[in-house]
């Protein structure tokens, strides 16, 4: 028998629609859910439009911790139906795959990953721990069962570092945990790692074909060191064509002016860039030599005993993952071998920092970050330090975080990348700064730090 559209499957011993009806004194399984159902269509009912920061916050927390809980559980049950599965004699359902699809109509893809967050979980109990309690995210669960699925990586490695994997789990954004095990798994799996590199590589490939109903369709796949290129480039092009449209409000409008009164849209401007560059390339002399390289500088940053690794050929231990730095300056993962046959054929610049990740000061110059100072200030971080933000520092400027004004001085410490909106946000009396370890606080104008 196949569940309806929108029922649950009848051996659950409920229905969803309608938990007031007694549950039976010895159907455990049944007042569990009954009670679920009940506390979550609790949270549902309740009006947060008018509510304060802080207890919209505790509702944001508060249900994400339940959603983690319920998943922590749905993921055990598929574990079970897996290890057991009684269905393949009652229901001729052959797989815990099948159960999870029919049953409760999961799509394919999902319940893959239900199934192997399973089987991670179950060969590392601190992850179902922390996984039971809400600790640890779905996100992040997945992630890890993805790595611990690859049957190269030495299982003995593997239960070694998975403590250090979930204590970033935990405390680091997803984006920074991620990268994190990225890292570990190149460094575990440095076979995989290369040959994942040279099938981007190969991948390579852009087209350009007409739609049926007018127009062009640009697609395409570059891997990671021409891309980050291409990017810079890119958004050279597009700064220029933001530029245009802001000297042109300015010009209608004045001090008035704002980002609602330019004339283009920004998909238009990314439309109109890409032309830019496109004929930007053949405004040159036809009969000079086609460039093998641009003029445009990218920042790949490499850490010195990675680099020492693999140019003897030798692979980090993978308890380095942390300190571990192979990367451009936008946050995006090299393969070192691509880093380290840059650097052979490129220019080199030794960079010092501490160890809260500041580099080197560089005097009290001008009052604007420009140049090295500039760069210092960049160099380290991928996007806008306000907590949340994904702006790259492409797209961000170099600011005090003790104002010029207040007689704050223009070298790296005392700078950070800020986008244009946090900028503006700033100067209403936040305050930015980062502590001795490295960690960028945010500070309200109530003295209250943003988390």
């Amino acid at each position: 028998m196949r569940p309806f559209p929108g029922s649950v499957p009848p051996f659950a011993g409920f229905s969803p629609t309608d938990t007031t009806e007694p549950v039976p004194a010895g159907d455990t399984v049944g007042a569990a859910i009954a009670a679920a159902i009940a506390a979550i269509k609790s949270l549902g009912s309740i009006e947060a439009t008018d509510v304060e920061a802080d207890v919209l916050a505790q509702l944001v927390e508060g249900v994400e911790q339940a959603r983690r809980m319920i998943d922590a559980a749905a993921t055990g049950v598929a574990g079970v139906i897996d290890a057991h599965n009684p269905f393949r004699t009652s229901h001729g359902y052959l797989n815990a795959r099948t159960v999870l699809t029919q049953r409760a109509q999961l799509s394919g893809p999902e319940a893959h990953r239900r199934l192997r967050t399973a089987h991670m979980r179950h060969d590392f109990p601190e992850w179902a721990n922390a996984a039971s309690t809400g600790t640890v995210g779905i996100a992040q669960s997945e992630a890890m069962a993805r790595v611990t699925a690859n049957t190269r990586i030495d299982p003995d490695v593997l239960a070694r570092d998975a403590g250090m994997l979930l204590d970033d789990a935990i405390n680091l954004p997803y984006t920074d945990f991620e990268r994190n095990l990225r890292m570990w798994e190149a460094l575990a799996d440095p076979d995989g790692d290369h040959t994942r590199n040279e099938r981007a590589t190969a991948r390579r490939d852009i087209d350009l074909h007409p739609r049926p109903d007018g127009g062009w369709n640009i697609t395409g796949y570059l891997p990671e060191l021409l891309g980050v290129e291409f990017a810079e480039i890119f958004a050279w092009f597009l700064d220029a064509e933001w530029r245009s449209d802001w000297a042109d409000a300015r010009q209608r409008l004045g001090d008035n002016a704002s980002q609602s009164d330019l004339t283009r849209t920004q998909p238009q401007r990314r439309a109109d860039a890409m032309m830019a560059t496109a004929r930007a390339s053949v405004s040159r002399d036809p009969d000079l030599a086609r460039p093998s390289t641009s003029n445009v500088c990218v920042d790949i940053l490499l850490d010195h005993e990675t680099m020492q690794a693999h140019a003897s050929g030798e692979t980090p231990d993978p308890r380095r993952f942390r300190n571990v730095v192979s990367r451009t300056q936008s946050g995006r993962r090299l393969h070192p071998d691509d880093a380290v046959n840059t650097a052979l054929v490129n220019h080199i610049r030794r960079v010092v920092y501490d160890s809260s990740g500041t580099i080197i000061e560089l005097g009290r110059r001008s009052r604007l970050f420009r140049g090295p100072a500039r760069d210092a200030v960049m160099l380290l971080l991928t996007t806008c330090v306000w907590i949340g933000c994904d702006q790259p520092v492409a797209w961000c400027d170099a600011d005090h975080s003790l104002g010029w004004k207040a007689h704050g001085a223009t070298v790296p410490r005392n700078g950070q990348p800020l986008c244009t909106c946090h900028q503006n946000l700033k100067e209403t009396g936040f305050q930015v700064y980062r502590d001795n370890r490295g960690h960028w606080h945010i500070i309200d104008p109530e003295g209250n730090e943003v988390t």
